[in-house]
């Protein structure tokens, strides 16, 4: 798994781009405003979203944290301790190994937590930001309690998912939409944004396979 994560999000020249870049740029689009800023990815996997706004806004505070103590070691190795990375990708039909550069950021660290239990005081960060990550949860609603709770006053969620549920309790609490939009409220926020049916394309294979995700994003502001 961190092997195909670190294909997927860190090899671009093999796809001939970042397959998930209008994910990033989303996210992107609200820290550029405000650079000097705290910022934290949930799911953050091997680092590549939360290691770009980290080098791309130097003056930001840039927290990833993920549940996977492997993921979190590749993302520190790719993204702080500045150390290259070959990852050998013959069984999905590429001819060859490929070598990812290493960076050595100083405005980003990495943790392991979970999402409904973050190791952050409360009113700490200005920025929050999630993808691919929300129908994974255990309890999605708790987790956006726990979100409101670390953000200040009127800090922004910023979330980008399919809605690919584990389990039946939170299709019926989540889905339609309409009722994701009430658990958002419920936990103390106010839409600023709502789109569905944004599609995103994975990438499989050399053969050109892909996964279409049908997704939502919003970006919700905490209201006190």
């Amino acid at each position: 798994m961190v092997v195909r994560q670190t294909a997927l999000h860190l090899a671009d020249e093999i796809w001939g781009c970042y397959p998930f870049q209008a994910v990033l740029d989303y996210a992107k689009n609200y820290i550029i405003a405000i650079q000097e800023q705290s910022v934290l990815e949930i799911g953050c996997g091997v680092g590549r979203c939360i290691g770009s706004i980290a080098k791309h806004f130097p003056k930001s505070n840039c927290w990833g944290i993920d549940y996977s103590y492997q993921m979190l070691k590749q993302a520190a190795r790719v993204w702080v301790d500045k150390t290259d990375i070959n990852i050998d990708l013959s069984s999905k039909g590429f001819p060859s190994s490929l070598l990812i550069k290493g960076y050595s950021l100083r405005n980003l660290q990495f943790g392991l937590a979970k999402a409904n239990h973050l190791p952050f005081e409360d009113n700490s960060q200005d920025l929050v930001y999630s993808s691919f990550l929300l129908d994974r949860l255990e309890n999605p609603q708790s987790a956006l309690i726990e979100i409101n709770r670390i953000l200040k006053t009127p800090g922004k969620l910023l979330v980008i998912s399919p809605l690919n549920f584990r389990h039946a309790t939170h299709w019926a609490s989540c889905y339609p939409p309409v009722k994701l939009k009430g658990l958002v409220h419920k936990a103390g926020f106010h839409i600023l944004d709502w789109e569905e049916d944004i599609i995103i394309h994975e990438p499989l294979d050399f053969h050109g396979n892909t996964v279409q995700w049908k997704c939502i994003r919003f970006v919700a502001q905490k209201t006190g």
